[in-house]
């Protein structure tokens, strides 16, 4: 059973390793270290979700809200969404979505965005499925979907 928490102090060894692997994916190297990491989901602005089977974590999502003179209420973006390789396709990232979903709409705001690279069309595919619409004013692909 997949059980999704924010992230706490003890996670952040454990999310470190998760947002290294997603750098490498998209052919970067991760600088950021335990403690700038740890200050920056847990003292804020980022909101960590943890994605666990067991012990074990298999996911995350890292969450920004985001202020915009343009749109009623606030947005928060999906910055990251993250699941191991051996987790994907199980729904993992569907129900990270939707814990985004949720404290977004627990904190008031009135969208929720994500984006994904150009050369990820599986993502891209995976969001117009479930129902986000795309941005098209934007460059992306990125997609949002209304609380």
């Amino acid at each position: 059973m997949i059980e999704i928490n924010q992230v706490t102090p003890k996670d952040i060894p454990e999310l470190l390793g998760m947002i290294s692997k997603l750098c490498a994916f998209h052919g970067d190297t991760c600088t950021r270290g335990l403690a700038e990491t740890q200050t920056k989901f847990i003292d804020g602005p980022l909101v960590g979700l943890i994605a666990r089977k067991g012990e074990q974590a298999v996911g995350y999502a890292a969450l920004v809200t985001h202020w915009r003179p343009m749109n009623d209420g606030d947005s928060v973006d999906i910055l990251h969404l993250y699941v191991t390789e051996e987790m994907r396709g199980r729904g993992v990232g569907r129900r990270l979505v939707a814990a985004a979903k949720e404290h977004a709409q627990a904190h008031g705001a009135t969208r929720l965005t994500i984006g994904t690279v150009p050369d990820n069309p599986g993502a891209a595919a995976a969001y117009r499925t479930m129902g986000w619409a795309e941005i098209t004013t934007l460059p992306g692909p990125r997609f949002q979907i209304a609380l």
